[in-house]
């Protein structure tokens, strides 16, 4: 949902669309230089001060016809949050009626601009809110205007994901309606085009109010996905660098909570849509659950006041082959003792799995051992495989369900870790 600023936030947005369309066009050769204002065309200078100039003006707002299926919506997913909540006022849902108007003083100047205007925002039909969060931190760069103010006390990332992706369609008046909104407009007809944004949405301020304060409707984190910094790498280790992909992301105080560990973790960086993490160098290998958490300020320091779904985080072990020897012998079979270096340290009651495959034949399972869990945290274990064929195995283990993975020569081959039973 969004709050008050989103009708401005969209005619920001229409304008910052219209400004960098101008920067990469060559139009400006034709026209000189175009200037770009959402202003009521009756304060825009016509007629031996007309210069070249593009105007994006609201003028009507409506409300959209799916306003009561949104607030049914709102009301189911409100219950299932929190059942105990009074009801909640629906959202306000509009659409932004726009008027498009090129000014020139020259021949042709106008309709050049309303050509080229019209083509741009043929193109850019959905306006996504990455778009929108560009456009507002353009906005709120500039110290001269009142909407650089209103954005300085938000979070332009939240404000962006609030408002979420808008369609931009165009309006085709009948002359009559042409003919009322410039006579109400009171000032010289221009070329012009009109255009229909939705959908929009202010929420009431007394959203999700509670007995404990304002806590606001759906604004606990939410993580939808985690993954390796390198897609290249998709396995996920120990020390490595994450990212964690969802909404609502940033809080006041952002921290995350990875396994049954009291000690929260800072993240490297933090966004409305991702936050990026350094994994501990000693954690454990196999299955994490993953929360976000937002904190706030309290009396007695910080406060834990939202938390995200649990997300499952796989932390791979990796493993050097330090030593194997012959323990058994017989005319076809071995009995082999094959020690391993285990990065994590394996944690006390770990359930761990020595996989071989023969590296003539990696795609086939040779054997599968069961290995007992470790008594106390160790990072060697000497694990027995008996009644295997001679010949070269590549080694891995599986702890806690997660695999170590295997290393590729030059050709792409699996190439180790390995033993070689004589």
């Amino acid at each position: 949902m969004s709050n008050a600023l989103s009708i401005v936030a969209v005619t920001a947005v229409l304008k910052d669309l219209l400004e960098n369309g101008l920067v990469n066009d060559s139009i400006t050769a034709s026209v000189g230089d175009v200037m770009v204002t959402a202003l009521p065309p009756d304060v825009i200078k016509v007629g031996t001060d007309e210069r070249a100039q593009l105007n994006f003006f609201l003028y009507h707002v409506t409300q959209n016809r799916n306003v009561d299926w949104v607030s049914q919506d709102l009301r189911n997913k409100h219950s299932q949050v929190n059942k105990s909540q009074r009801s909640l006022n629906p959202p306000l849902a509009l659409d932004l009626h726009y008027l498009l108007t090129a000014y020139g003083a020259k021949d042709f100047q106008a309709e050049l601009l309303l050509g080229y205007a019209m083509q741009l925002l043929h193109t850019n039909t959905v306006i996504t809110s990455e778009l929108i969060e560009n456009a507002l931190k353009n906005a709120s760069k500039s110290n001269t205007t009142s909407l650089s103010q209103a954005l300085a006390g938000v979070s332009i990332s939240k404000l962006a994901e609030q408002i979420g992706q808008i369609k931009l369609s165009p309006e085709f008046l009948s002359m009559e309606d042409n003919s009322k909104v410039w006579s109400a407009l009171q000032t010289h007809y221009r070329p012009s085009a009109s255009y229909q944004v939705s959908m929009v949405l202010i929420d009431s301020q007394n959203v999700n109010q509670s007995e404990d304060g304002y806590t606001g409707l759906w604004s606990e984190p939410s993580i939808e996905q985690v993954t390796a910094l390198k897609q290249t790498q998709p396995l996920i280790f120990a020390g490595s660098i994450v990212i964690i992909r969802g909404k609502r992301l940033r809080g006041e105080i952002t921290r995350i909570r990875l396994g049954h560990n009291e000690k929260l973790l800072v993240p490297e960086d933090i966004k409305e849509t991702q936050i990026s993490l350094k994994l501990p160098d000693d954690l454990s290998a196999g299955v994490q659950p993953i929360q976000v958490v937002h904190l706030t300020m309290a009396n007695a320091g910080h406060k834990e006041n939202l938390i995200s779904n649990v997300a499952a985080l796989i932390i791979h072990p990796k493993i050097l082959v330090i030593s194997h020897q012959v323990v058994e012998s017989t005319a076809d079979f071995r009995s082999v003792e094959i020690s391993v270096k285990f990065y994590p340290k394996l944690a006390k009651t770990q359930r761990v799995i020595l996989l071989l495959n023969e590296i003539s034949s990696p795609h086939t399972l040779a054997q599968s051992i069961v290995v007992p869990s470790p008594q106390a945290d160790t990072d060697v274990m000497s694990i027995t495989a008996k009644n295997i064929k001679p010949g070269t195995y590549l080694v891995r283990v599986q702890v806690d369900g997660a695999a170590s993975p295997l290393e590729t020569n030059p050709a792409g081959e699996y190439h180790s870790p390995q033993v070689t039973i004589p």
